[in-house]
């Protein structure tokens, strides 16, 4: 069963977290680690570790080895982060192509006893595009976890594409766009159905690679609030704090797609359009509320005003933050596994592919 939460517009990128429910969860057959995520099975319990904690290391492994496979399946192969807990395996700073092998065979995590014990997450950040998007994925898998919490969730990012290189072009083509309220929700509803669609296709890739029958989506449109006018790619803020995998990190070849969300809400205050539905953020990735209708020319968008007082409005208006991730209170242990020597079925997509070292 696909669950979908939509918005119903359109702003500045779209944003969808799909999470497995842990009731599922303990439905997941083990599949013993190959290649690749054999390797990082090794690197991950080097250390002196208990029989309970290498259980639950060979189960996260095994639910990202699986996972990975939908995402091959889907034709997604760019590695951008493979990491535990903060410390990279593999940073690609340079926008290699098919890069999850050299993710492994160029970078080797040595781990200590110290570091193996406190092993709590695992990592992995992708890149991807097609004719509408620019694409982001992080997905995340807890050792074990919070009441409450998912252990597996999966952050879909979409920036939008064809708006041009520069910034003429950017302002021009957006300008079309805000140049009246029917355009505008058009344009929305358009790139709407585009990102939807392919959250839809994803989801059902990973029921049929993992075997689970709900998993959950929720979509949010998102505006991107700068500090102060943003012109260029260099003044863009980038979001390097430890435990921080998302969009506004600053990764190889996001800048001109971040450039986009930037410029639009400054662009959208000459405006008389209103927006609907949205989410709205600081450039550091902060979640600042959700506002049914906003007017493009309200004083939230204002970068002449501080920020700080802009965010205030924010939540002196009738917003809410919604965590998508916090509805169920099932417990969930690796512990609760099967057999972690099951052989399992390998994809046949993937099997002989180079990219990703196999299965």
């Amino acid at each position: 069963m696909v669950r979908v939460n939509q918005t119903k517009k359109l702003n500045m990128y779209f944003e969808s977290i799909i999470t497995i429910d842990p009731s599922q969860v303990t439905n997941i057959e083990s599949v013993k680690p190959t290649k690749a995520f054999k390797r990082m099975l090794y690197h991950l319990t080097m250390g002196g570790i208990t029989e309970k904690e290498e259980r639950e290391t060979f189960t996260a492994v095994s639910i990202l080895q699986q996972l990975n496979k939908a995402f091959i399946n889907l034709g997604i192969t760019n590695v951008i982060r493979l990491a535990h807990d903060d410390i990279d395996f593999y940073l690609d700073e340079k926008g290699l192509a098919d890069d999850l092998k050299d993710a492994f065979d160029t970078y080797e995590l040595q781990i200590d006893h110290a570091m193996s014990t406190h092993f709590n997450q695992l990592v992995l950040v992708l890149e991807h595009e097609d004719d509408s998007f620019k694409y982001l994925l992080e997905t995340k898998i807890a050792k074990n976890h919070k009441v409450g919490d998912y252990p597996i969730e999966i952050k879909l990012t979409a920036l939008l594409k064809g708006l041009g290189k520069s910034n003429e072009s950017v302002k021009s083509r957006v300008s079309r766009v805000f140049s009246s309220q029917k355009n505008y929700d058009n344009f929305k509803r358009e790139k709407l159905h585009d990102f939807t669609a392919f959250v839809d296709e994803f989801v059902v890739c990973i029921q049929k690679k993992i075997n689970v029958d709900d998993v959950k989506s929720d979509i949010k449109t998102k505006i991107v609030v700068p500090k102060e006018k943003i012109t260029s790619k260099q003044a863009i803020h980038r979001n390097r704090k430890n435990n921080y995998y998302g969009l506004h990190y600053g990764y190889y070849g996001f800048e001109d797609y971040l450039l986009y969300s930037m410029m639009w809400s400054s662009i959208g205050q000459d405006y008389d359009l209103t927006h609907t539905d949205t989410y709205y953020e600081s450039e550091e990735g902060r979640e600042l509320g959700h506002v049914e209708e906003l007017e493009s020319s309200s004083p939230q968008f204002d970068d002449a005003t501080d920020f700080d007082d802009r965010s205030d409005l924010f939540s002196n208006s009738d917003t809410s933050i919604v965590d998508s991730s916090s509805s169920s209170s099932s417990w969930f242990d690796f512990d609760s596994f099967g057999d972690s020597d099951s052989s399992g079925s390998s994809c046949s997509s993937c099997s002989s592919c180079s990219s990703c070292g196999g299965d």
